[in-house]
């Protein structure tokens, strides 16, 4: 059989071949980022009031001052500690014939209506379109009791990620990394293209969850195909510069949405920048390593011999020849009640599982939220995104020298303490021009939780022993959709109080940061490999005969994959 590992030793563990097909896939995965944060935009709100009858007949503007005092009731809104006018109610008795009679300067009286009768936008809303000419929220008028709709569009977004990665995850495993990308690339243009020309909100919800599930389905085989093509000390780095792809992905969807203030347009343009993906897809090599697992040894001696010819080098026929080892086969078949099936095994998924919701729940509260924070939402955005880069790599460094609990601890912390005090820098608590304050905790936010991401899934690969560390992986997984879906839910917090979301998200991030400290290091000590070692590691064994028990010597590489953030 062929020897892929062994190749790699003469091919170099990333050399110019490998570094020319992972340049392809950094491109490819850029679009995946548009999607997943696109509602920023597409749902973008913005300020409205109810149509008032015979408004531009009396010669007035939508935001004259005395129509607004005469025609609409005042509200008083906690958020911003001062009186509004009601955005989904009017008098019954304004009209052509009242308004033309208005005297102005008028002033209303914020505690008292005088008596008058007052009833719903039964004519609809006027919007302020000076920003976002079009939006989801405008065309589909998702205010008073439609508020919430935008937040479930996105709920089911991320359900649609969950389904996705659960089916193109098997898939690849099937037919391949490459094979699955195919599809799940021209999926994401039809359905992307026809959410753009969706007549109603419905179908609009219906196409954006195929996306979702098609977007994991062209990220993840192209994320794993990277990390099986390189060698295993390059893993952890070639992975987290797929993340960083993500990063540059946001950082252009801010210049689209800024250049393109329609949300049809905006959608039509992120689902057809993929079809120059396409031709791409041609150039992309079949996983060697799943090759390999497959038995197709003439497929995995092609790449290597055409690899070997850009890295200008020349690979033995030894590697081509070797002898096949027999493998050692488990024949238990191991499921997912084995991580809880014993006390520590137990605490310690809990633990897992409680943070990869968190830290998913909250890079998308604040990646979805960013519009919140006042000044520009293009820039805020973009900085979002920006502020990613140094976190990921960042992180690299950070766990080789002080292992994985204490960063990943600190990180959250830190997150979750920015998130707390986010809200109390904007007005009404601080003057206007104090609100870059609020915007600069937010960032500091988003660059933690975006460390935790890069983190905690190699933690977690390293915490499991090796016969349910897929097992284990994929569960935790999971929670991680499940937070992506309850993020919009948290964010329609704010209806209650406004800095409602910012303060679940810190106080959920300083708890799950504190309990983090009870998992067990894992730099430079072996790693369990079997369930009796998976329950026992982590404490302090003594040792015999100068051997020393697990949890005390080698690490396992890591592979910092990120699958999960998308």
């Amino acid at each position: 059989m062929v020897d892929y590992e062994a190749a790699l030793e003469y091919l170099g563990s990333f050399g110019k071949y490998q570094k020319i097909k992972f340049a392809l896939l950094f491109v490819m995965q850029m679009p995946v980022a548009f999607h997943m944060l696109a509602m920023s935009f597409l749902a973008a709100k913005v300020d409205h009031h109810c149509v008032l009858p015979g408004l531009k007949e009396a010669g007035f503007e939508p935001k004259d001052a005395c129509a607004l005092n005469y025609s609409i009731p005042f509200v008083y809104d906690e958020d911003v500690d001062d009186w509004v006018f009601s955005k989904c109610t009017r008098y019954s008795d304004v009209g052509i014939y009242s308004l033309g009679n208005l005297s102005c300067p008028y002033f209303a009286n914020t505690n008292e209506t005088g008596g008058r009768s007052v009833e719903k936008c039964d004519q609809g809303w006027w919007y302020d379109r000076s920003q976002y000419h079009e939006s989801i929220f405008t065309e589909f008028n998702l205010v008073c009791e439609n508020k919430a709709m935008s937040n479930i569009a996105q709920a089911l977004y991320m359900l649609g990620v969950l389904l996705g990665s659960v089916g193109f995850g098997q898939l690849s495993d099937i037919i391949g990394r490459k094979k699955t990308m195919l599809p799940c690339l021209i999926l994401q243009i039809i359905f992307g293209v026809a959410a753009a020309f969706a007549p109603n909100l419905t179908s609009f919800i219906i196409f954006r969850l195929i996306v979702g599930a098609a977007c994991l389905g062209s990220f993840l085989p192209a994320f794993v195909a990277v990390t099986e093509m390189v060698g295993t000390e390059k893993r952890t780095l070639v992975a987290t510069w797929c993340q960083i792809s993500f990063a540059f992905g946001l950082i252009i969807m801010a210049l689209l949405a800024y250049l393109l203030r329609s949300w049809r347009h905006l959608q039509l343009t992120i689902s057809l920048i993929n079809v120059p993906m396409l031709p791409l897809w041609w150039y992309m090599i079949e996983s060697p390593r799943w090759l390999q697992s497959q038995g197709r040894d003439k497929e995995v001696e092609r790449i290597i011999r055409e690899a070997a010819k850009v890295n200008g080098v020349v690979v033995p026929d030894s590697v081509f020849t070797a002898k096949k080892a027999e493998p050692q086969l488990d024949t238990r078949k191991y499921t997912v009640l084995d991580l809880v099936r014993t006390p520590n095994m137990r605490k310690r998924s809990i633990i897992i599982f409680f943070n990869w919701l968190v830290i998913t729940m909250v890079y998308y509260g604040l990646g979805l939220n960013t519009s919140s924070l006042g000044g520009n939402d293009y820039i805020n955005f973009a900085l979002a995104g920006l502020v990613e880069i140094p976190a990921l790599l960042g992180s690299i460094y950070a766990t080789d020298y002080f292992g994985r609990r204490y960063p990943h601890s600190a990180a959250l912390v830190l997150g979750g303490i920015a998130c707390l005090f986010t809200p109390y820098l904007a007005p009404p608590y601080v003057a206007e021009h104090l609100n870059p304050l609020s915007i600069t905790l937010a960032m500091i936010g988003k660059f933690a939780v975006t460390a935790n991401f890069n983190i905690i899934y190699f933690w977690t690969a390293e915490m499991y022993p090796t016969v349910v560390r897929n097992v284990g992986v994929g569960t935790s997984s999971m929670w991680a959709r499940v937070g992506g879906v309850i993020s919009p839910f948290v964010l329609l917090s704010d209806t209650a109080w406004g800095p409602l979301p910012y303060l679940i998200f810190g106080v959920l991030s300083v708890t799950a940061g504190a309990i983090a400290l009870l998992l067990p290091e894992t730099l430079g000590v072996p790693l369990p490999e079997t369930l009796e070692e998976g329950e026992h590691f982590g404490r302090k064994w003594p040792t015999q005969l100068g051997v020393e028990s697990p949890g005390e010597d080698v690490a396992l590489t890591k592979q910092g994959l990120a699958e999960n953030k998308v």
